[in-house]
């Protein structure tokens, strides 16, 4: 009996490696979808927006990816001071002709009407210090809502760069809002929702919320576009679409191509 249990342990244990093994091989692969993929290449930045307690962890997988496959480069990381001071962490690379990605990290993180009014300060220190004229900016949950409320707050700024594109992911916005009509009129929207099987939801944000935001943008638009992501909890929940080769290609090809 005894050595049956051991038997039957060590199976188990042997079982639960090979499922770790082979979860580690494909998630070390799963960038494969980016290989080949063939982008132009400009000086225009993509800024990277966290969502509500959002830190460096919830934006550096798109940007590693980007950057290990040549699609874009990981050229600034910048702090937001809980007073709205901007400073560079670190500079990785030359802005240049290079798609060049800048990683924003707010020291008040979980206030996003508050970041939204920094991204004011963001932007002119980029204009200022590093001469960027034009932007994209990438918004995950709340970070979509920061970045919408920056545009339709400010749309009248002098020395800041212009937003070409705008991606949300996974957030929801109003159904009427009239300052909607300050979004820049060549601005290019692309909004992704996740589901995790057929359930409607990514478990946090409902398909049937982050879908309307088309009503409210596309008439004042040059673009609109909506993607649904459905797959399992492991691509689909709301945390790990930031952590998705998959997506990361399809804003790629919408950013980039």
């Amino acid at each position: 009996m005894h050595n049956k249990r051991k038997k039957i342990l060590i199976g188990l244990v042997l079982l639960v490696e090979f499922i770790i093994f082979i979860t580690s091989t494909l998630w070390i692969f799963r960038g494969s979808v980016l290989n080949d993929l063939n982008v132009k290449k400009t000086p225009t930045a993509t800024v990277f927006i966290p969502g509500y307690g959002g830190n460096a962890v919830s934006t550096n997988d798109f940007i590693e990816q980007f950057n290990d496959h040549k699609i874009a480069k990981r050229t600034l990381r910048l702090h937001i001071s809980s007073d709205g001071k901007v400073s560079t962490i670190k500079q990785y690379a030359k802005v240049g002709n290079n798609n060049p990605l800048v990683q924003l990290l707010f020291s008040d993180n979980t206030h996003p009407i508050k970041e939204s009014y920094q991204m004011s300060n963001v932007m002119k220190y980029l204009y200022e210090k590093y001469h960027i004229k034009s932007v994209n900016l990438i918004g995950h949950s709340s970070g979509g809502q920061i970045a919408y409320e920056y545009m339709v707050n400010h749309p009248n700024e002098k020395n800041v760069p212009k937003v070409n594109k705008f991606v949300s992911i996974a957030n929801d916005y109003p159904k009427n809002d009239p300052r909607v009509k300050n979004l820049p009129k060549n601005l290019e929207v692309l909004n992704i929702a996740g589901e995790i099987y057929n359930f409607g939801t990514d478990a946090e944000e409902a398909v049937d919320i982050v879908k309307p935001m088309g009503k409210l943008v596309a008439p004042h638009v040059k673009s609109y576009t909506f993607h649904l992501y459905k797959a399992g909890p492991l691509s689909a929940e709301h945390s790990m679409l930031h952590e998705n080769p998959e997506i990361d290609k399809i804003i790629a090809e919408f950013l980039f191509k």
